[in-house]
């Protein structure tokens, strides 16, 4: 299995506008800063649903995005123009960026290193385009810490095939991998910043739904892995999705929002 493992749909692309808005407050803009006249690059920007939160959260900020699909190039314009956010959005290559040496101050990349063949590549071409002193902030999810309780058998083979199908063509364990990516790639002061969610309680219905509807929008993808039964998967979304109504349920997952300095 090759390619992006989501697909490039329309509800694939509204999915990621309703992702990026679900993290906004608990990934986003926690802890970042970004002085006005800051010029940010990000990586892999898809539908632009990141650099629209980008954007409003900090206003002033000079933004561009590159992706290498030009269908989520085309939505990305829409939904920018939509948010009221500017950007300069290019189509290029993660590890052929058109532009010179020196030319930001802050490179952003979230959910897009778990897709690509050589995430250590990316990290040294984003450095490249780096000002001495530039930041960059990456931010990936271990699919293996996800876990459930009360688990089901149908659940537990959701989640491995999950696993298998983001390592069939990426890396499922991009999160866990990343500070040491960084590190490679040249970029001093890196900050692991793991972050260890547990949802419980009132919490626990918006994530389930969350975490299952990133599932299910993989599920063509992940009925073709030999051996996977896409009944059973489907019972497992369902068990997933019900977590709600179990009584002390909890779900939860590790994710990286790493930082570092060129």
């Amino acid at each position: 299995m090759t390619g992006y493992v989501h697909g490039y749909g329309t509800p694939e692309q509204r999915r990621l506008v309703d992702q990026a808005e679900h993290w906004r407050h608990r990934l986003i803009r926690d802890s970042t800063r970004l002085e006005p006249g800051t010029r940010l690059l990000e990586v892999g920007t898809g539908v632009g649903a990141v650099l629209a939160v980008l954007g409003q959260e900090f206003p002033g900020a000079r933004l561009h995005g590159v992706d290498i699909e030009p269908r989520q190039l085309a939505f990305a314009r829409d939904h920018l123009a939509r948010a009221g956010v500017e950007a300069t959005l290019v189509e290029a290559d993660a590890v052929a960026l058109p532009f010179e040496d020196e030319s930001f101050d802050h490179v952003w990349m979230m959910w897009f290193l778990e897709h690509v063949a050589d995430p250590v590549a990316v990290l040294q071409e984003a450095r490249r385009t780096l000002v001495p002193g530039g930041g960059i902030t990456a931010i990936e999810v271990d699919y293996s810490t996800v876990r459930a309780q009360p688990t089901t058998p149908a659940l537990e083979a959701l989640f491995r095939a999950m696993v298998r199908g983001m390592d069939a063509s990426g890396w499922s364990d991009a999160g866990t991998r990343l500070p040491g990516w960084l590190g490679e790639a040249g970029f001093r002061s890196v900050e692991e910043g793991e972050r260890r969610f547990w949802w419980q309680g009132d919490d626990l219905a918006g994530q389930a739904s969350y975490a299952a509807d990133v599932v299910e929008s993989a599920l063509d993808a992940l009925t073709q892995l030999p051996g996977v039964d896409g009944r059973e998967l489907r019972a497992g979304l369902d068990d997933l999705r019900g977590l709600t109504a179990k009584p002390g349920a909890g779900l939860g997952w590790v994710v990286h929002k790493s930082t570092a300095v060129r």
